[in-house]
């Protein structure tokens, strides 16, 4: 019998209630004096909802009472009445006081809560690394921090609301049956509890279904992500009409789950109000039946029961909404699960025990034998070894997917080896604290990524801490500070989303600059000048020529023109190292780099001569 019992309260999800419940408490704590007002104002709602019962047994007994003259007179009728309408309007005044409270407290409570959880979830996510955000869609990311974490202001309302405010509002009900009949309240006490069987009956399903509609709902996210994303690709193929039928399928895979989610609910509220006025039929079926006899009349008479029976309705409101809200258990649950299991995750890459602060100069970096694969069986880089002095140009070049990115993302530790290692001054990079080794690196990519922020923030991404004037000496060096002086509010002009009022040359000098600012003793160029045309480029690479100077540079080039100067070029064949060299070196080997080089050469030859 316990064990079926333990199974209902885990299906009802007591438990899980609870279990979350405790999850939440730092994120609610903050709001402790605002819980305390919303409990304050479930007592005054509780109060004068009690208040409105007890007056109706001595109302009946004061008409009925035979001794009692009819009478005109305002005195005598305000006397006689004048008490039970005090406590009816006290009551009243008691449960607007309390309503006010309630909801107004409730609402910050649960707004607030909900916000420290989704900077908590943000914490979390930048504490991940890049490995993780490859792998996790970026849709299901977003509704996670968004409508699931919305859940839990949806639970902490129902635990404000099934676990506090109708059980206090019930008590008070039961306090004044009590007092009315204990007898009769004996059958309440019976009967009460029939009512949540609906409630247990579907709380599994419940939860199950909304389990499932929001892994749907994560991925009808991800599909908004994408047609946002590749909006240039849908209007150039034009997809409308294939991203429209494809947005009706996602949309009604999640209104299937929707709707059965809806039906369970609709299931045991329907089994909730017919148990429950099942019961009062019965009830009063019953009051009839002794209505006659000589028990009625000893038991108190039609007063007693009519307040009796008041009492009962007056208890179906707080009755029927806890049966609802423990329903709304499993929806937010079910939500948080999401929530919790991005919370729960352990970043993968971590400072180790008795890590070092990275040092600011050094003299080598070596990579020793590296090997690293992304999944199992699908090796990336293999064996990878070589040497960079400080101040040195590597270039890393080969054709699309021969891990030259991969390489790139292994020296600010996106990614560790699988094998192998990276040694700074012969200690491995893994040795270092990850803060401080990022503190070394600045990086300039063919995705530029600007802030939707002025000119001035965008740039002191690279140093926070920096002077005005120290800005603009960085859009000076990255040639953009003609043009920034040009814009409306020069620092202070909005870039938009993703840098979208700027060209993309622009993007990139403002990024230059940024990676300026930073004073980095090593730079990532990762097909920096790639996405240009030829004025762009020409104005990027001065901008570059100027930043390469005494750091220590890792480049990824398409344009091999853009890397003559680099001192060693490296040129990667499925992972592996198959040539190395300078520009000079490699074309008297002439190989791989040697074909690619006179193929590019002769492409711009033609198109410059055409």
């Amino acid at each position: 019998m316990a064990d079926k019992l333990q199974k209902r309260l885990d299906m009802v999800s007591l438990r899980r209630a609870g279990y979350y419940a405790r999850q939440l408490w730092p994120f609610l704590k903050p709001q402790w004096f605002q819980v305390l007002l919303v409990i304050a104002g479930m007592l005054s709602y509780a109060a004068g909802y009690g208040m409105r019962i007890a007056v109706i047994k001595p109302f009946f007994e004061l008409v009925a009472d035979p001794n009692a003259e009819i009478t005109s007179d305002m005195q005598d009728v305000v006397q006689r009445f004048g008490p039970y309408a005090a406590l009816l309007f006290g009551g009243a005044v008691l449960m607007a006081i309390g309503t006010f409270l309630k909801h107004y407290y409730e609402g910050w409570v649960k707004a607030s809560t909900v916000i420290n959880l989704q900077r908590e979830v943000v914490s979390r996510l930048l504490t991940q690394p890049m490995a993780f955000f490859n792998k996790e869609r970026r849709g299901a990311l977003m509704s996670r921090i968004g409508g699931n974490t919305r859940a839990a202001g949806q639970l902490v309302q129902i635990l404000l609301d099934a676990f506090l405010a109708h059980p206090i509002t019930i008590i008070a009900v039961l306090a004044v049956l009590l007092y009315t009949s204990p007898l009769l309240t004996l059958f309440t006490f019976i009967v009460f509890p029939i009512v949540l069987l609906p409630v247990v009956m579907f709380a599994g399903k419940i939860r199950r279904a909304t389990h499932k509609k929001y892994q749907k709902m994560e991925a009808s996210g991800q599909f908004f992500h994408q047609l946002l994303d590749g909006i240039r690709v849908v209007k150039s193929y034009r997809l409308e009409n294939a991203q429209r039928e494809e947005f009706k399928r996602v949309s009604e895979e999640v209104f299937q789950r929707d709707r059965k989610v809806s039906r369970y609910k609709g299931s045991s509220r329907f089994g909730v109000e017919i148990s429950y006025n099942t019961l009062m039929a019965a009830a009063l079926l019953g009051a009839g039946m002794v209505m006659t006899t000589v028990w009625f009349e000893e038991m108190g008479g039609l007063a007693l029961f009519a307040q009796y029976f008041a009492g009962l309705i007056f208890l179906y409101d707080p009755a029927r909404k806890i049966g609802h809200t423990l329903n709304g258990v499993q929806e937010s649950t079910a939500g948080l699960d999401r929530v919790f299991e991005l919370m729960d995750r352990q970043p993968e890459l971590r400072d180790k025990d008795g890590a070092i602060d990275a040092p600011h100069t050094f003299e080598t970096i070596e990579f020793d034998h590296l090997h690293f694969q992304y999944t199992k069986d699908r090796p990336v880089l293999r064996d990878i070894t070589f040497q960079v002095k400080r101040g040195q140009m590597i270039a890393f070049v080969g054709g699309s997917g021969m891990g030259k990115s991969t390489l790139m993302d292994l020296i600010p530790r996106f990614y560790d080896p699988t094998a192998g290692a990276i040694k700074v001054d012969g200690v491995d990079m893994r040795e270092f604290k990850i803060e401080s080794w990022l503190r070394n690196i600045a990086i300039v990519s063919q995705d530029t990524f600007l802030f939707n922020a002025t000119v001035r923030e965008n740039i002191m991404v690279g140093r926070p801490e920096a002077t005005e004037e120290e800005v603009i000496k960085a859009a000076q060096a990255a040639h953009i500070w003609a043009e920034i002086q040009g814009m409306p509010k020069g620092l202070d002009s909005k870039l938009g989303e993703r840098g979208v009022a700027i060209s993309g040359g622009q993007r990139q000098r403002i990024a230059i600059a940024r990676a300026f600012l930073r004073h980095s003793p090593i730079l990532l160029l990762d097909e920096a000048t790639s996405s240009l045309d030829t004025q762009s480029e020409r104005e990027v690479q001065k901008a570059l020529d100027e930043l390469i100077h005494e750091c220590t540079v890792f480049a990824v080039a398409h344009r091999l023109s853009t890397i003559r100067g680099a001192d060693v070029i490296l040129v990667l064949n499925e992972g592996r190292i198959v040539e190395r060299g300078n520009h000079d070196e490699l074309m008297q080997l002439n190989g791989a780099y040697a074909s690619a080089y006179r193929l590019q050469h002769g492409e711009n030859a033609t198109a410059e001569a055409a």
